[in-house]
C-alpha cells in the first residue's frame, strides 16, 4: 500500500509540475564493469571531474568496496550504503563531480549520497550562475544511517545546465539519480520500486517549491 501511495503521488507530481521529461539512473547497467567510466553511459549527459579524473562505476559484487546495499548485502566494514549492486564515484580523487545537461533545460535534479562528510549539491545555468544548493551532513553507517541520503536542487525556470557534487575532502558514493532535462536516455526501464525512489526525488523537488512560496 505504501508504495502505491508513492506511484499516486509520483503521477500527481508529474501532472503538477510537466516533468514530462522525467528519468532516474540507478547505474545497475554498469554490473561487471567495475572501475569503467561513465562519461558517456548516459545519452543526453555528460560527466566530467573538475581535476580530471573520471566516474567511476563500483560494482560491490567485486567484493572491493567498504558498503552496504540496500539488498541487504554487506562489503569490507560495510560503512557506505549505495542502491543495488551498481552505485558511482570519484575514485581516489574524490575532487567535485560534474553532470552537464547537454540540452541546459534541467529544472530538478535529486541524487543519493553516503558520505563521511558534510556534501554539497549545487545546479548552475550556461552562464555559471549558482541557481540553487542544497548540502546534506555526514550519513555513512558509522554514523547511524542505514540508507543514502537525498538532496534536490531546483530551478523553476527550468534552465539547469549542470550540476556540481562535491564534500569536505573524504570519500563518498552516489547512486538514484533523477531529473527531467530533455534528450536523456536512460540505460535501463525502472521497475516499480525505482519509480518510488524518483517519486521521492519529485515529492522533494515539491516540497522545496512550496518552502519557497511561502
Amino acid at each position: 500500500m505504501k508504495l502505491a501511495r508513492i506511484l499516486v503521488l509520483v503521477v500527481a507530481i508529474f501532472a503538477l509540475t510537466g516533468t514530462s521529461h522525467a528519468w532516474f539512473l540507478d547505474f545497475e547497467w554498469g554490473l561487471g564493469n567495475n572501475g569503467g567510466t561513465v562519461a558517456t553511459g548516459v545519452p543526453g549527459l555528460q560527466f566530467t571531474t573538475t581535476d580530471g579524473y573520471d566516474w567511476m562505476y563500483g560494482d560491490i559484487t567485486t567484493g572491493g568496496y567498504n558498503v552496504t546495499s540496500d539488498n541487504g548485502d554487506v562489503y569490507g566494514t560495510g560503512r557506505y550504503n549505495v542502491g543495488g549492486n551498481v552505485f558511482t564515484w570519484l575514485g581516489t580523487s574524490q575532487g567535485s563531480g560534474r553532470i552537464d545537461f547537454l540540452n541546459q533545460d534541467g529544472s530538478f535534479f535529486t541524487i543519493g549520497y553516503s558520505s563521511a562528510s558534510i556534501f554539497f549539491l549545487e545546479a548552475y545555468d550556461a552562464s555559471d550562475n549558482l541557481l540553487d544548493v542544497a548540502t546534506g551532513p555526514i550519513n555513512t553507517q558509522w554514523e547511524g544511517y542505514t540508507s543514502l541520503g537525498y538532496l534536490t536542487v531546483t530551478s523553476g525556470a527550468a534552465d539547469i545546465a549542470y550540476i556540481l557534487v562535491h564534500d569536505g575532502g573524504n570519500y563518498f558514493g552516489l547512486d538514484n539519480m533523477s531529473g527531467d532535462a530533455s534528450a536523456v536516455s536512460s540505460p535501463g526501464i525502472p521497475e516499480p520500486t525505482t519509480m518510488a525512489l524518483l517519486g521521492l526525488g519529485l515529492i522533494g523537488m515539491g516540497a522545496r517549491l512550496r518552502k519557497r512560496m511561502k
